[in-house]
């Protein structure tokens, strides 16, 4: 596995080109690294692997495509791709990769991968950049699953929601990690969404997120807080491992969803899924703020 590195006064961020994957991002002042890393291999071994084709499980762990069975892992196979550094400077890096025979195996379109991160102020910006070189429409989601370190205990976390919004729609996950078709609202006071280990202990919570702006994961003691802009995903995740009081959260932007528990589809017709027409490009941006 390599290594990049990029930097401006505020951030230094490493990247791996397997799978594109945030491995560290440290605030200079501090010298305090916000991303997870696993190092006595006790929870979870990623750090914030790109979710692609898919996001969460399949039933079967598969699906289909006109008519041909698919086999296809939890969170696609993107972030076990080798991708090649094809632009940078000191604070930006632009990394690129494309489907190949393998893919092809398990997903049936031919598509070229691009993801953008660059470094301005306190902002860690990220584009991503999907184009379909394949003849036909091509379905996909995408997610971004950063896990968070946390002092303490989560129960001194909360996520704060952009407008301040008073409900928030919360779909449920049963048995997680599959969404059963159910919604609940779910009540906020100022926008503010508290977490806990108990929340999370029956698995990922999934919440729609569609014409938010950001939330922000603060700590109930500090005025620090991380900020991710949700415009183009409608869809937020929030997981850390059941039952383990792990101190880390992932907050997670999904562009899709899970399967629907017990009902196998085809891929057009999933939940949440996205499509693109030959020959098009989709962007998608989020961004991490440091404050």
């Amino acid at each position: 596995m390599q290594t990049i590195k990029i930097t401006n006064e505020k951030i230094r961020v490493v990247i791996s080109n397997l799978g594109a994957e945030i491995q560290s991002v440290e605030l200079l002042e501090s010298g305090v690294n916000v991303i997870w890393n696993d190092v006595n291999q006790q929870y979870w071994q990623r750090h914030a692997p790109i979710l692609f084709p898919i996001i969460g499980r399949l039933n079967d762990n598969s699906y289909k495509y006109r008519g041909r069975k698919y086999e296809l892992n939890q969170h696609g196979f993107l972030r076990d791709q080798e991708f090649q550094v094809i632009a940078s400077d000191y604070n930006f890096v632009k990394l690129q990769s494309v489907s190949s025979l393998k893919t092809l195996a398990k997903y049936p379109f031919d598509y070229r991968f691009e993801v953008l991160y660059q470094l301005v102020d306190n902002r860690l910006e990220i584009c991503y950049q999907i184009e379909n070189v394949d003849d036909n429409t091509m379905y996909y989601s995408l997610g971004l699953h950063p896990g968070f370190n946390i002092k303490g205990t989560l129960d001194h976390y909360q996520l704060i929601f952009e407008p301040r919004i008073k409900e928030i729609r919360r779909l449920r996950v049963n048995p997680a990690p599959f969404i059963n078709g159910t919604s609940s609202l779910e009540t906020l006071e100022n926008g503010v969404f508290p977490l806990s280990y108990s929340l999370l202990n029956q698995g990922l919570v999934i919440v729609d997120t569609e014409n938010l702006e950001s939330v922000s994961l603060s700590n109930l003691s500090s005025v620090n807080q991380i900020e991710i802009s949700l415009a183009d995903f409608p869809y937020l995740a929030i997981w850390s491992p059941e039952n383990q009081n792990a101190p880390f959260v992932c907050v997670e932007p999904f562009r899709g969803l899970p399967d629907l528990y017990g009902q196998p589809r085809n891929l057009q017709d999933k939940l949440g899924i996205q499509s693109i027409l030959s020959g098009q490009i989709d962007k998608i941006k989020t961004s991490l703020t440091f404050s």
